[in-house]
């Protein structure tokens, strides 16, 4: 049986977000590892489409920076390291696991222990931006702010207990945006934060999507009801995932089992509705999410079932269809597209 216990936890420290530098990339890769849970497990890269996918190094996983100069690879028992796409240049940088490049190409979130740190990659240097436990976070456009939510345990009976934060990538003018206990998931825009929400009685497992300012203020919903089939029959509602640039849409995960099923939300009126890969009628065959581009018209993620092999997809937004990239025992996908 597939490790699924593993691959939702370690998913958790790679939030798929929007945000970043506009500037042109000197190449565009795709990784993902190959061979889980063996001893030849590693690190692939290929072009951005996974394309030539080649062995580049020994790893759990592996971040492309958003200039495609370096790729972070988080080993166990050694922590961080970079690489280079030619598989050169391999360096130790900091304890923990690489979690998102900022948009510098410089700079690193990582986890420490339950820690959300800021690595300096050329330095070495570690600042502290959240002691607490950090469970997904999002880059704000211009790259200087992240947004993060934080849970923790309600001192008496509580449904749950998760709110919203955001500071300066250095830890600085750390504010608090929600104090209800019941929203997560921070999905930074260009004018608004997309956040997942749950309404008073209705559970800890079947958020919807909000939205609201930068600063907190105007919180008003996206999806005004959840649609009973995203909170029942091992669904566990709807949680925002990328914004997707010049179009009324949201991408969100619709949390299962396997993994977190991809969904597509109008910004405006709410209408949510799961991609269907398989064009057989009465089978269904969902796309499964762990990263947008910049602009969000792709998504790269990893299907899998109960047993291997896993699937490795690139889906496309705008017209979609998605390809198959690979077909094996491989999964954690990412790319600087």
């Amino acid at each position: 049986m597939i490790r699924r216990a593993a691959l939702l936890a370690v998913a958790l420290v790679l939030p798929g977000c929007m945000g970043g530098s506009d500037d042109e990339p000197v190449a565009r890769y795709l990784v993902f590892t190959k061979a889980i849970d063996q001893p030849q497990q590693a690190v692939w890269i290929g072009d951005v489409s996974g394309n030539k996918m080649r062995r580049l190094t020994r790893g759990v996983y592996g971040l492309v920076s958003p200039d495609g100069r370096r790729i972070a690879v988080w080993r166990r028992g050694s922590g961080i390291l970079t690489v280079d796409p030619g598989g050169g240049d391999e360096r130790f940088v900091a304890h923990g696991r690489p979690a998102a490049w900022l948009p510098d190409s410089r700079h690193l979130l990582a986890s420490q222990g339950e820690a959300l740190v800021n690595v300096d990659v050329d330095r070495g240097t570690v600042a502290v931006i959240e002691r607490r436990k950090s469970v997904t976070w999002s880059i704000s456009p211009d790259g200087k702010s992240i947004a993060y939510d934080i849970y923790r345990d309600p001192p008496g009976p509580s449904e749950c207990w998760f709110d919203i934060y955001t500071t300066r990538v250095n830890g600085d003018s750390k504010r608090r945006l929600t104090r209800d206990g019941r929203s997560s998931n921070p999905v930074w825009g260009d004018d608004w934060i997309a956040f997942a929400y749950r309404p008073p009685g209705t559970g800890c497992f079947a958020p919807r999507v909000w939205k609201m300012r930068p600063d907190g203020s105007q919180k008003q919903p996206i999806m005004t009801q959840l649609p009973r089939r995203f909170s029942s029959s091992g669904y566990y509602g709807v949680r925002p995932f990328s914004w997707v640039r010049d179009r009324p849409l949201l991408l969100a995960t619709v949390p299962t089992e396997w993994g977190n099923e991809l969904a597509l939300v109008n910004s405006r009126n709410g209408s949510t509705r799961k991609p269907d890969l398989d064009p057989r009628p009465r089978y269904t065959s969902p796309m499964y999410a762990d990263h947008a581009s910049r602009e969000g018209q792709h998504v790269v993620g990893a299907a899998c079932g109960a047993e291997w092999p896993s699937t490795i997809q690139i889906f496309s937004v705008t017209d979609g269809r998605a390809k198959d990239v690979y077909r094996g025992m491989a999964s954690w996908p990412d790319w600087n597209r």
